[in-house]
């Protein structure tokens, strides 16, 4: 018996299949669209590292190269595919910012996710980490001592051996992307602004992060109260019980 497919992956293989068949209706290879089955996933659970918890992380890193690594996820919420495939190129040091226009899956070299460009500007500490990281071996930003590819076995390694010298629990490599966002959540930024920076097709994908925003919650319906909803006075509360 074969391994059994994720129905993750599955979605994934109809959603591949879809554009390309629409792509055959538009030029004329098929009449009608047919249909396909729909494929009901459940979201993976979604963990993040704090700021201090990133910060235990990054200094626990066994080389300068590996801190770059993980503060690059941790500060511009890079997917794997794109962290593997960013060139120098990619860094516009003049703006202070990083273009994310590629992915890789597999060792195969893509679009990103979303098939659009995206710009996330560079924080002082990974501008000056990236500088100092600046490498003549490959135009990949990150690669191997030979300068081939990077693996995402590779990153997870480099990742799991840090959080364990950090003495932090093992996360995945995609929650440092939510890391990024948690932290930007939590930091009052926009969601429209990490919307963007984290390149969501649409804003439901970026509302997940919303329950992180300071004074999300029970807080928020005190509003009511400044407005004088209910704030009845001695005089108006006696009127009350006279009617009563």
């Amino acid at each position: 018996m074969g391994r059994r497919v994720s129905n993750k992956s599955v979605k994934n293989i109809w959603a591949t299949l879809r554009r390309v068949l629409a792509s055959a209706v538009e030029w004329g290879v098929l009449e009608t669209m047919p249909r396909l089955p729909k494929v009901k996933t459940s979201d993976a659970p979604m963990d993040f590292f704090t700021q201090e918890e990133s910060e235990l992380l990054l200094r626990a890193t066994r080389s300068p190269d590996d801190r770059t690594l993980l503060m690059f996820a941790l500060r511009t919420g890079a997917r794997a595919g794109e962290q593997l495939a960013i060139e120098w190129g990619d860094i516009d040091w003049h703006a202070g910012k990083v273009i994310f226009r590629r992915s890789s899956t597999r060792g195969e070299v893509g679009p990103t996710k979303s098939g659009r460009e995206r710009k996330v500007p560079l924080t002082s500490a990974l501008d000056k980490a990236l500088r100092s990281h600046r490498h003549l071996r490959s135009s990949l930003v990150f690669c191997n001592p030979d300068g081939s590819p990077l693996s995402l076995w590779q990153l997870h390694e480099r990742l799991w051996a840090t959080c364990r010298r950090a003495g932090l629990r093992e996360i995945r490599w995609h929650d440092l992307r939510h890391s990024f966002a948690s932290q930007l959540v939590m930091a009052n930024v926009p969601l429209r602004q990490v919307q963007e920076w984290l390149g969501h097709s649409t804003m439901m994908m970026t509302l997940r992060y919303s329950h992180l925003a300071p004074g999300a919650g029970a807080e928020l319906i005190r509003v009511l109260d400044q407005l004088g909803h209910g704030n009845l006075t001695a005089t108006d509360e006696a009127a009350g019980k006279n009617h009563q």
